[in-house]
């Protein structure tokens, strides 16, 4: 039901890339290490939290590396949405693969059988990402890397709705 939206989600990141684009861009001010979901915060990137995911499965666990993904992919998503150079959209993928890359692949395995396991039962997920709510930060990960005017964000754009498509049609909340 959704092998889909599984393999959107972590085909990318399984993937080995050679590029280091995003590691002098950002500065995490995160908890460094596999975050617990208590500490996980709306001003968080999909960069912090897919470096947190990755320490997560290195030091094999499991169920908090799905939850960082999933809520950095519920963010990238949100970004994509809301900037104007739609281009950026692979900034992700790149993303993904430059972090998840260099984890061996049994380790990958792993990760991917939980990921899976969750995507059958998103509840919890889901509740916890409506209680964590809207990212607070400005996405320069992604706008940086398109071809833009002023801050790179569609104007007016409405965050709210965003947001429930976001969890409603992207991760299919109920």
């Amino acid at each position: 039901m959704h092998r889909g939206f599984f393999m959107a989600l972590l085909l990318p990141s399984l993937l080995v890339c050679a590029s280091n684009l995003f590691e002098e861009s950002h500065v995490a001010a995160v908890p460094n290490g596999c975050m617990e979901r208590i500490e996980i915060k709306n001003s968080y990137t999909p960069i912090d939290l897919f470096k947190s995911s990755a320490v997560c499965i290195e030091e094999q666990k499991y169920p908090q590396a799905v939850e960082l993904y999933l809520v950095a992919t519920a963010y990238g998503y949100f970004d994509t949405e809301r900037v104007v150079d739609k281009s950026t959209r692979n900034v992700l993928d790149t993303l993904k693969t430059e972090i998840f890359g260099p984890i061996n692949a049994n380790k990958r395995n792993q990760f991917a059988e939980a990921l899976r396991a969750r995507l059958d039962d998103m509840k919890s997920s889901c509740s916890f990402l409506a209680k964590l709510g809207i990212p607070t930060y400005y996405p320069e990960y992604m706008v940086q890397t398109g071809v833009t005017r002023g801050d790179g964000l569609i104007l007016n754009y409405n965050a709210k709705a965003l947001w429930e498509d976001t969890r409603l049609n992207y991760l299919r909340c109920p």
